[in-house]
């Protein structure tokens, strides 16, 4: 399958953007390496929408209302179930059993109140400094933490669509996946680049904690990783004036 193949399962499994089409197992592993390029896409989407005048409010809530049309919000829904899960101090079978309950708990509805109304704020700080470069980098380096987190935890894999991921995320995925990245943070300061790398070490680090110490890692911990990706791709912007 070539990289073109590759782009278009990834486009087509992680946005609405894509082909409906009948993809096997094997092809969503390969399609991994071109997560972070799905990202530039999304992000380049974001910063044409903030060019639209409007207040840097009404920009920041409309850029987070597309960035979940345009995921279906398939990585948020992630990022509630382990709040829950996690919230909820289960172990073993029943932490699983609250991350795959499809009703949300206190614990994942005040994670996504936090991390929605985080990703509000920082898109109106970059809508604000006009930092259009961050908003192309953000989605980006969010898919190269997934990509990351699921080469740290190969060894934790749990069966579902998550499996796949990991099984993909081999040292060319990460080359690559990574070069890609790096080609979206251009119009960024370096000092920008690495803060973000910084920041992320600390929400990976937690997630592949909470991974080892549950015996496992699924698709809600990549969903979970974007998302902390892009807000610590964003954070820099605060210390900007």
């Amino acid at each position: 399958m070539n990289a073109v193949s590759n782009f278009l399962v990834a486009l087509t499994f992680l946005t609405r953007l894509g082909r409906a089409r009948i993809t096997s197992s094997e092809a969503i592993a390969r399609s991994m390496s071109m997560y972070p390029l799905v990202g530039v896409l999304i992000g380049a989407a974001l910063a044409l929408a903030a060019l639209l005048p409007l207040s840097s409010w009404v920009l920041a809530w409309g850029l987070a209302g597309l960035n979940i049309y345009l995921t279906r919000g398939l990585h948020w829904d992630g990022w509630a179930d382990l709040w829950d899960a996690w919230g909820s101090g289960a172990t073993d079978d029943r932490f699983w059993a609250i991350v795959k309950d499809s009703r949300i708990g206190a614990f994942g509805t005040m994670g996504l109140i936090l991390g929605l109304g985080a990703q509000a704020a920082l898109f109106e700080r970059a809508a604000a400094l006009h930092a259009w470069p961050a908003l192309v980098f953000a989605p980006a380096f969010g898919r190269f933490c997934c990509l990351l987190l699921a080469r740290l935890g190969r060894g934790l894999s749990r069966p579902g669509l998550g499996q796949n991921a990991l099984s993909g995320a081999t040292p060319a995925a990460l080359a690559l996946g990574g070069g890609c990245t790096l080609l979206a943070a251009a119009g960024l300061p370096a000092s920008h680049t690495a803060l973000a790398l910084a920041l992320a070490a600390a929400p990976l680090a937690a997630l592949l904690s909470l991974a080892r110490r549950q015996e496992g890692l699924n698709g809600d911990f990549l969903g979970a990783a974007i998302i902390a990706g892009e807000l610590c791709a964003l954070l820099p912007l605060c210390l900007q004036s």
